[in-house]
């Protein structure tokens, strides 16, 4: 049995549409695993800076190649607060991240959304 590398996501966002993303095992295997088998996971989005949203989760990871680095596109599990987060510019986040896997949809939907915007991110199988 091989282990599977990438996991197709997409993100269910209310009044905007559905974006799809990939998480990839070999970037943080523990915090890919589990959220993988625990979606689908919902949320209601912080958006923060015009730069990055983020939904908490009731899942914790410890840190996997913690990182500030983050580049347009990056899906992240932020162990401090027990969130996933999605950046759509290059910025540096308050603290670091667990870099989980990409959006490959269209990244401009994420800028149209308002805080507290609710979310889905669920398997696309």
């Amino acid at each position: 049995m091989s282990v599977k590398e990438i996991y197709p996501v997409k993100f269910k966002i209310d009044g905007v549409g559905e974006v799809k993303g990939e998480l990839y095992r070999v970037k943080a295997p523990h915090s890919v695993e589990n959220i993988w088998y625990a979606l689908p996971l919902s949320g209601r989005l912080i958006v923060q800076n015009n730069a990055q949203a983020n939904f908490l989760i009731d899942i914790q990871v410890k840190s996997e190649h913690p990182t500030f680095n983050v580049e347009p596109g990056d899906i992240a599990y932020w162990p401090m607060s027990k969130a996933i987060c999605v950046f759509w510019e290059k910025i540096r986040p308050y603290s670091e991240v667990n870099i989980i896997g990409k959006i490959t949809g269209d990244l401009e939907l994420f800028k149209t959304m308002k805080n507290l915007t609710r979310v889905v991110l669920e398997k696309d199988e």
